[in-house]
Order: C-alpha cells, then structure tokens, then sequence
C-alpha cells in the first residue's frame, strides 16, 4: 500500500477556466478514481482546462497512468483532434521518466513550472 494520495485545487488568477490540482502521494490503482473524479468535479464546476501538479507525487503507478489517460479523455470531446486541456508540471525526474517511458507524454505535455503551464492553456 502506498502514501495517502491527497490532492487541492487551485484556480488560477484571471483563470476561472483552468483548474490547477496539487496531487500528492502516490499515484496508483487506490488513487485512480479519486484522480477522476477531481477532474470530473472541476469540469463539472466550468474547469475547461486541467493542470496536474506532480510536485508533491512520490510513485506513479500503471493505475496512476491509466487515471491520468482518463483524465485525458474526460477532457477531450469525442472525435476532437485538438489536444491539451489536459497538462502536467513539475514532475520529479522519475515521474517524468516512467511517463515518458510509458509514452503518455505524446498526448499530455509536462511543463517545468505551473505558472508556464498555466500560461500555455488557450484563453
């Protein structure tokens, strides 16, 4: 069993349509649906736009690739070829490896900070 997953939401300044979640802990098969389901609540409250922050995120499993691809596909309206209402930022090196690895990096990009991040979503 891993380190508890806990996870904050923040929007952003000037951003009502950019949710930022915080996620901590590890990201894995008992965090998957809370990671959903914290996409599904920020869309459901106007988030068009959803950053995952993975600063505070210690271990990535396959579940937590597979809650990250749901997220992915909540976000993008079926048969659309636009991308990016999905992002992620400040994975650790070893995230960042394990996603790469994984090849999620193709659909879902990783910027070095929140604000660049923020800042790269369409207004």
């Amino acid at each position: 069993m891993g380190v508890e997953f806990e996870f904050t939401r923040v929007i952003p300044e000037g951003r009502s349509n950019v949710a930022v979640l915080h996620l901590s802990g590890w990201l894995d098969a008992q965090s998957e649906a809370q990671l959903v389901a914290a996409v599904q609540q920020a869309m459901d409250q106007g988030a068009e736009y959803v950053l995952l922050d993975l600063r505070a995120v210690s271990t990535i499993t396959s579940a937590g690739i597979s809650g990250i691809q749901k997220s992915f596909a909540l976000l993008t309206p079926r048969g659309a070829t636009v991308i990016g209402r999905l992002k992620l930022c400040n994975a650790s090196p070893q995230i960042y490896e394990v996603l790469s690895i994984t090849g999620m990096l193709v659909s879902v990009p990783v910027y070095e900070s929140q604000d660049i991040a923020v800042d790269s979503f369409g207004r």
